[in-house]
């Protein structure tokens, strides 16, 4: 985790000393539908981030951009009722979850012309924390004769560090000399929790 952490902080460092020396840069931000798991539960991601190209002279840097991004995601599932009368009168556990990461990445801008080099792809590191409240267990009891049900939960609490990586695939185009909009696609797992998280969001930022 120390090791991570190191090298996530000097990615940091590295892509504010590169920042330094060029002048494209964009703010952006994004919001979107969130899949957890596998589409176990849905909720909401948002994402704030800051990039900045890499060396706009060079045939080959300037496809290239470093980026942050500080991303928040949240999503819940509560059981759904279905027949009193049966053992499947609640249909799916109980799942909360809150995460907050930031995200140091490279970009790849592969094409140059005016509607294509809107397409770009993107990778880096995942640190964060998460809150997670979650049902691992559930027990249900019908008593015939008061004809009343019982659903007894067992919950389990997950309050800790998370890290893992997460990849991007976008297109933005500029509506105007500064503003632009767009949409992404994100993957993410975060390797402690065994989690992977799939983001679908719109964008929009301003080119300084």
């Amino acid at each position: 985790m120390r090791r991570i952490f190191l090298f996530a902080l000097y990615l940091l460092i590295v892509i504010g000393a590169v920042a330094q020396k060029n002048k494209k840069e964009i703010l952006e931000f994004c919001i979107g539908r969130l899949a957890f798991g596998t589409g176990d539960f849905f909720g909401y991601g948002a994402n704030v981030g800051y990039e900045r190209q890499l060396n706009p002279n060079n045939n080959f840097l300037k496809h290239f951009s470093a980026q942050a991004e500080l991303s928040f995601e949240y999503g819940k599932s509560q059981p759904k009722v279905f027949n009193a009368t049966l053992e499947e009168f609640y249909h799916q556990h109980y799942y909360s979850t809150a995460n907050v990461a930031i995200i140091p990445k490279i970009a790849y801008h592969p094409f140059n012309k005016t509607f294509l080099k809107g397409f770009n792809f993107s990778a880096g590191i995942s640190l964060g924390y998460t809150n997670q409240n979650r049902e691992f267990e559930a027990t249900y009891i019908y008593d015939w004769v008061s004809q009343s049900s019982l659903r007894r939960s067992y919950l389990e609490y997950i309050n800790q560090f998370i890290f893992g990586y997460r990849v991007s695939a976008g297109y933005e185009y500029a509506i105007t000399k500064h503003v632009l909009i767009g949409a992404r696609m994100d993957f993410e797992n975060y390797f402690n929790l065994g989690d992977i998280n799939t983001l679908l969001a719109g964008k929009i930022g301003y080119n300084f």
